[in-house]
């Protein structure tokens, strides 16, 4: 089928696209995810996510790429994050589907969760660095993803690699300009701010997270936490005071476990604070001695056996656009070389054809 790929500089050029296979992995409200094989351009299990549009027009470039999603992650590539590898559209019912193909892991943190399964502390810090990386490259492309919870992290427990996913709700900043409805967020991880009706939103969203059933519930349990806001809170976060009785504040450690260590409580408080710009941004939490163990000389081992996944370019806020694995090369290798083999033979034919004029003209 024919698709688009994606440039280092967020150009579209148009691809020939070839899969082995599918089975259906997630399903939502507006859209379903399959997983498969993708042979052509490259070879690679990729994610195929189909987006329902209320469009009927023919898909192409033009249509497809008025997509939200597609139009943010063309603007993202990062380790951490399924990237958009290509994307095509295909018609179905008189509607359009929007078809992304992105990268893949193959567990979902949530099933994992729901499942009773605990992290060792290690492994905690791995995967929770991880996510601070793709939270850090969103905010440098002043990207908010607006939807961070266990549902949207995929990853892969036996090379402990994990990734953000589901840029369905993620949006662009524009510097300081009322950006929308506080009605954002799913709603038992909704940061304070959106709670207490801020429409103004930061980066400073994808680092919260919380737990409770309504939206007055989650005030009650932050405030319980945290005690009521101050003044200066609410000054800053540019709201009212919320409605809700006023206790003292109780503090982190009387809903966590004694077992902790102390940097993993500063990582907490330095991120679960009422207003959002006293939180650290992603890029600060990358730099706390949390996570010295995974920078640590020689490389610590996993409970699993296994070596730490190599993090080292994690970091970088801008890292290129690259698709090539080494099977992937030696196929791209291949056709470069069947091309060069058509090329040769087309010259030689008209050759031929220039030498077998040459003849008859010679002839006449």
């Amino acid at each position: 089928m024919n698709g688009y790929g994606i440039k280092e500089t967020g150009e579209f050029y148009p691809v020939r696209l070839q899969f082995d296979g599918h089975r259906l992995c997630g399903s939502g409200r507006f859209s379903n995810v399959y997983n498969g094989q993708m042979i052509a351009p490259i070879r690679r299990e990729v994610a195929v996510k189909n987006v329902w549009s209320d469009s009927k027009e023919f898909a192409n470039v033009a249509t497809i790429t008025d997509q939200a999603e597609i139009q943010i992650l063309a603007k993202l590539f990062h380790p951490a994050i399924s990237n958009l590898l290509f994307f095509y559209g295909r018609k179905a019912n008189d509607k359009i589907i929007h078809c992304l193909v992105l990268d893949y892991l193959p567990q979902e943190m949530a099933k994992l969760r729901d499942q009773g399964f605990k992290f060792d502390t290690l492994d905690a810090k791995i995967y929770t660095f991880q996510l601070f990386c793709a939270i850090a490259h969103l905010a440098a492309k002043n990207i908010v993803h607006m939807d961070v919870k266990p549902q949207n992290v995929i990853m892969n427990q036996n090379s402990g690699l994990l990734k953000l996913a589901d840029f369905g709700n993620a949006r662009r900043l524009e510097s300081h300009e009322k950006t929308g409805s506080s009605y954002q967020v799913t709603r038992f991880y909704r940061p304070p701010e959106l709670l207490f009706g801020c429409e103004r939103f930061s980066s400073a969203i994808d680092t919260w997270s919380a737990t409770g059933k309504d939206t007055k519930d989650q005030i009650v349990l932050i405030t319980g936490v945290f005690g009521y806001p101050t003044d200066e809170d609410i000054k800053s976060i540019g709201v009212r005071r919320p409605r809700v009785t006023r206790k003292e504040a109780r503090g982190i450690e009387t809903f966590t476990s004694k077992m902790l260590d102390a940097d993993v409580y500063d990582l907490l408080k330095s991120t679960l604070k009422l207003d959002p710009k006293k939180r650290k941004s992603a890029a600060e939490v990358l730099k706390m001695s949390v996570f010295d163990a995974i920078r640590a000389v020689p490389r610590k081992r996993r409970s699993n056996g296994a070596e730490l996944p190599t993090l080292a370019n994690y970091t970088e806020m801008h890292p290129k656009r690259e698709l090539m694995n080494e099977e992937t090369k030696e196929f791209e290798e291949k056709k470069v070389e069947k091309k060069k083999e058509q090329e040769k033979k087309k010259e030689k034919q008209s050759s031929s054809s220039n030498s077998e004029e040459e003849e008859v003209k010679q002839n006449e």
